[in-house]
């Protein structure tokens, strides 16, 4: 394994990957880090003999020729590209193997449509449960723009998982000149939410997670003051809310589980959701620890 340290590990499919290029070039950038392009041999089941491994090997080959010199068209010269070529056949195993020592890993995200999915899975989806470092899913269709100033929505569930989260968020919105846009959504599950909330209740609601994120915030204001910030508290179904704001942002930071999940689950419900749907690039940040580490 040819990985630098601390690169942008991006997987690259066997058909397009050009979103996924772009934003693991453009994350280079504006980091300073490598970009390290990852191809995976994938072999028919079944069919190991020589003269069906030699072709699915050229195919690979080819298509990471491909990808690098796309890669390294993006980057103009600005960015230090290397690439692998990997036999193993499990994507979502190189993948979470190579985030040990990644900043981050980027995957494309594709619409597979439901029937498809059903009997392979996400990619995406097994990658960002996993991995060890922060994973960006970027669906296919994305593309930058460069038509207003960026935005960077970070999503907070809960003010106990929300260090990481915002920590992950400033950052991004410093290296973008981003605004940052600080988002909790909540909704009663219970069947009577129209009943029971009113302009009061929904009044009480913002006040107490204003009240519990400020300390977190104040650290981080402090810490970038450059980065022009608000924070909006909606009344609404959290995944619906997530995917109203990735319509007027350019990337989305959430974390990697629900905060009711033990350690080491998949991602949450909210997480899985959002991969699925969002217009753009979804940033998820690593595991948290156990013991939250203070912003000086």
């Amino acid at each position: 394994m040819n990985q630098p340290e601390h690169a942008i590990v991006v997987g690259v499919p066997a058909e397009n990957g050009e979103a996924a290029l772009t934003f693991a070039i453009e994350e280079a950038r504006r980091s300073g880090s490598p970009v390290h392009v990852v191809h995976v041999l994938q072999v028919p089941a079944g069919e190991p003999y020589a003269g069906v491994y030699d072709g699915a090997r050229a195919e690979a080959d080819a298509v990471l020729e491909a990808a690098t010199a796309r890669a390294r068209e993006l980057a103009g010269g600005g960015v230090p590209v290397t690439s692998e070529l990997t036999g193993s056949g499990s994507i979502v195993g190189e993948l979470v193997r190579r985030s040990a020592t990644a900043r981050m890993v980027v995957v494309e995200h594709r619409d597979l449509g439901r029937l498809r999915r059903l009997f392979t899975g996400s990619r995406s989806n097994g990658v960002a449960s996993r991995a060890q470092s922060a994973v960006v899913t970027v669906p296919a269709s994305w593309r930058p723009t460069q038509t207003r100033t960026p935005v960077v929505t970070a999503a907070v569930q809960h003010v106990d998982e929300a260090d990481d989260v915002l920590r992950t968020a400033f950052e991004e919105a410093r290296e973008r000149g981003a605004d940052l846009v600080v988002l909790h959504a909540w909704w009663l599950a219970n069947g009577y939410d129209d009943v029971v909330v009113d302009q009061a209740f929904l009044d009480e609601r913002e006040s107490l997670f204003l009240t519990d994120l400020a300390p977190a915030l104040e650290r981080l204001w402090a810490r970038y003051p450059m980065v022009d910030t608000r924070v909006e508290v909606r009344h609404g179904p959290p995944v619906e809310a997530v995917l109203d704001a990735a319509d007027r942002s350019d990337l989305l930071v959430i974390g990697r589980r629900h905060h009711l999940l033990p350690l080491g689950s998949h991602l949450g419900p909210v997480s899985r959701a959002v991969i699925g749907r969002s217009p753009v690039p979804v940033l998820m940040t690593p595991e948290p620890e156990s013991v939250l580490v203070t912003v000086p």
